[in-house]
């Protein structure tokens, strides 16, 4: 008697999307009927050619591709019934209105879902955003950098991908919007800051204020409210206070986030650094 594959799942929630991790073991499987979903449906397998039915016929979907299915449209994965060794990939649920709202914000104007010609394909910087919002590591991204890396995301895929690709607007630099929002960042970098609520700040959309910032500043929101927490760090270290109360006191998880960033800004540890003052 086959033995049946066991199903583990790891599932992450963000605002409009939804992650999930699938590991297989070799085994038995039951190919899943067909169905539709509210959201679009992206994934990405590691080590299975994959196969979906999708608008009328049969696509493969190779290793290591980005599958993309339509909001609304009837489909069903690979109809195998067996794995002779052990399967990994991922899915991510995404909020149709998500995607329709940065189309427009990239477009400038109202328009419609995008639509996404091409079951699967194959692009090294998007698949590996898509990857980073899965490692360990993003449990520990500020709202900021989650916020910013899922507009990057989305927004890389409608320009290079979607059928009807809106036209880039090279953003202007508001300086006035510019100037409050990194007044703001400097008095609360501390804070769990959204994208949306420096738009909202910024009297921009999330899409325009992003590019608009990082062409005026010289670098992303994200970055520079990284590295005020940081200068604000090397401060706090000269004055002889404790590496962990600095941590939690401008904002990190823990002292271990606090040091990863310290180190990959200064060059050395939070320790070594206040050793040398």
């Amino acid at each position: 008697m086959r033995t049946q594959s066991k199903i583990t799942v790891k599932a992450w929630q963000s605002p409009g999307i939804l992650l999930e991790k699938y590991d297989y073991t070799s085994g038995t499987v039951e190919p899943l009927p067909k169905h539709s979903h509210d959201e679009y449906q992206l994934g990405l397998s590691f080590n299975c050619q994959g196969e979906y039915y999708y608008r009328g016929s049969y696509n493969p979907i190779p290793i290591g591709s980005l599958s993309i299915i339509h909001s609304g449209e009837v489909h069903s994965p690979s109809q195998r019934n067996s794995l002779p060794t052990p399967v990994s990939f991922l899915m991510m649920h995404v909020d149709s209105n998500l995607l329709k709202t940065i189309t427009s914000e990239i477009a400038c104007k109202r328009v419609s879902f995008p639509f996404f010609p091409q079951v699967s394909i194959r692009d090294r910087q998007i698949i590996s955003m898509f990857q980073e919002l899965y490692i360990p590591e993003t449990k520990r991204l500020t709202k900021l950098e989650r916020d910013s890396l899922i507009l990057d995301l989305f927004a890389s895929l409608i320009i290079l991908h979607a059928q009807e690709r809106p036209s880039i607007q090279i953003p202007k630099i508001v300086k006035p919007a510019i100037a409050r929002v990194r007044d703001f960042i400097q008095c609360h970098y501390a804070d769990n800051l959204s994208l949306k609520e420096l738009a909202n700040i910024a009297g921009l959309s999330s899409y325009y204020l992003s590019r608009s910032f990082s062409r005026g500043m010289g670098v992303s929101l994200s970055a520079y409210q990284m590295q005020i927490r940081i200068d604000q760090a090397k401060k706090l270290l000269a004055q002889g206070k404790p590496i962990v109360m600095i941590a939690s006191e401008i904002g990190f998880y823990d002292q271990s986030h606090f040091a990863l960033h310290f180190k990959r800004l200064v060059g050395t540890t939070p320790g070594n650094y206040k050793k040398e003052q």
